[in-house]
């Protein structure tokens, strides 16, 4: 039996001048790619139903696309059993995008299925909500495949992102589901409070004091590999993933459910 790591962390709605009715919170899934590490989707699910969760926000991967196949099924397990009791929000990974892609009418399918479960896949769109009488606003950035592959990757800048999900709501808390954190610069250019990635698996393999090993790019010692970084008042949270694919190993780096507390 697996372990699932469960990783919280705080952000204090003073500092960004909102107050809620109570302590909320949020359950972030990120590169579940079809399967948890070691266990059942439902060891999920039961994780985000013991923490008193909130909303869940999904920062893409849920699928898993490669070698000309796609497995969709235990994604929208997950989703339906936590859509069945929370408000859930998905963005696109580089794996839906894939699909989409090479899948068009498969891909139509599963976004429609995620529609009739109660998700909201937010595809280079954003969405305002209420949680706790904060305000939100929640953007899901799709990236093309230019971004992820090749020794020389295209430059995000942020009128790009801009031009994809919108402005930022200057009176709102601004979440930003956005695959990749390699961009970071300019998601937090863009004005996002938080910004919610994964991709890098946590760097497959993590070593004391230097963190994680190698990238799906592939890339060494990827910078932003897990856990959490500061640009001004803009935070990203960088979660290690629920899976894997290509390469089914995961060496002290155990699946991940990251748990954002607002307080």
């Amino acid at each position: 039996m697996g372990k699932l790591k469960l990783s919280h962390y705080k952000i204090h709605l003073s500092r960004y001048g909102l107050k809620a009715d109570r302590p909320f919170c949020a359950a972030v899934l990120a590169d579940l790619h079809n399967r948890v590490y070691g266990m059942d989707v439902d060891r999920v699910a039961d994780a985000v139903r013991s923490c008193g969760c909130d909303l869940v926000l999904s920062a893409g991967d849920l699928v898993v696309m490669k070698a000309g196949h796609f497995a969709t099924d235990k994604a929208l397990e997950l989703v339906r059993m936590l859509a069945a009791d929370y408000p859930v929000y998905t963005a696109n990974g580089n794996h839906e995008t894939r699909m989409k892609r090479l899948f068009p009418e498969e891909y139509d399918k599963y976004t429609q299925k995620l529609a009739s479960l109660g998700a909201v896949n937010l595809v280079n769109e954003s969405i305002q909500t209420r949680i706790c009488s904060v305000p939100f606003n929640i953007a899901g950035l799709e990236l093309e495949r230019a971004y992820f592959h090749g020794s020389v990757r295209k430059v995000l800048d942020t009128k790009s992102v801009t031009d994809r999900v919108g402005e930022r709501q200057a009176d709102a808390f601004n979440i930003l589901l956005a695959h990749h954190p390699r961009y970071f610069d300019a998601y937090a250019g863009w004005g996002a409070d938080l910004t919610l990635s994964g991709h890098l698996h946590g760097g497959i393999v993590r070593l004391p004091v230097i963190g994680g090993v190698i990238s799906p790019d592939p890339c060494l010692f990827p910078h932003y590999d897990h856990g959490r970084y500061t640009k001004g008042r803009s935070s990203m949270i960088v979660s290690a993933g629920l899976g894997t694919h290509t390469i089914n190993l995961r060496i002290n780096n155990p699946a991940e459910l990251v748990l954002i507390d607002f307080e």
